[in-house]
């Protein structure tokens, strides 16, 4: 984020202490103290990208257990209960994925009504804002964010679920709970052909992140249950074409032979 003054932070209805990365072109660091007192330090850096922007609250931060936030979120209340709880029942969790709504009157993104492991094949629908986990357990692992996917690179999305499949890499267990911590604006919708090329070929970078020697079947299973709505109007085989244009060019970036 790009941001000049802090107070959207008090209609985010924080309950903790929070650290913030502020991209721009001043750096410094600051307080901001929020209306219910809680207090949030804010980092100015001039690098650019959201997956450097999650590093640094990374390095940064304290607490034991970390929540990712977005400054287009607003926390329901009772969320930092539901958290809790949550890890007092899974002791063994080291992340535990949560849900977040479009519309604050009834749950949108409902995606199992049990509690359930995540596994490599399941991850791939998880949004950033929904995910909690345990400071230590990263830190441990030795995981963070891919600098070369997620907003503000040449593949702007899927950043969190690679994090989410380098954590199951590193034996990490991850839980889902149907709970829902917080309210966030829809996100952008694929409105044209031009639109459809790009989300694909970013899509196939971050599948190839998440799946590595699995990106193939995988990248066919997304574009068969895309295929009666976002991809109907191309082909099965074209829209496979633009996410292995995707994941090659991922690769030529990382010097992959």
């Amino acid at each position: 984020m790009n941001r000049k003054e802090y107070s959207f932070l008090d209609k985010m209805n924080i309950q903790t202490r929070s650290i913030v990365v502020n991209q721009t072109d001043k750096i410094r660091n600051e307080e901001y103290i929020l209306d219910n007192g809680n207090v949030v330090k804010i980092f100015s850096v001039a690098e650019k990208g959201l997956s450097r922007s999650r590093n640094k609250l990374l390095e940064k931060s304290t607490g034991d257990i970390c929540i990712i936030g977005d400054d287009d979120v607003e926390y329901l209340s009772g969320y930092l209960e539901i958290i809790n709880r949550a890890y007092e029942k899974y002791q063994d969790a080291d992340i535990i994925v949560f849900q977040f709504t479009h519309d604050k009157n009834k749950e949108t993104r409902v995606r199992y009504k049990n509690d359930k492991r995540y596994y490599l094949w399941n991850i791939s629908k998880v949004a950033s804002v929904e995910i909690t986990f345990k400071r230590k357990s990263i830190i441990d692992a030795g995981i963070n964010f891919n600098n070369e996917i997620g907003l503000g690179t040449e593949f702007p999305s899927g950043e969190e679920n690679a994090f989410l499949a380098d954590a199951l890499r590193a034996g990490l267990k991850i839980y889902y709970i149907p709970k829902t911590i917080c309210y966030a604006v829809e996100e952008h919708k694929v409105k044209n052909n031009s639109d459809l090329e790009n989300y694909l070929v970013t899509k196939g970078a971050a599948y190839y992140c998440i799946y590595k020697k699995f990106f193939s079947l995988y990248a066919l299973a997304f574009i068969c249950l895309k295929k009666k709505n976002l991809l109907s109007g191309i082909s099965i085989f074209q829209a496979m074409k633009y996410m292995k244009k995707g994941k090659q060019e991922y690769r030529r970036k990382m010097n992959v032979s």
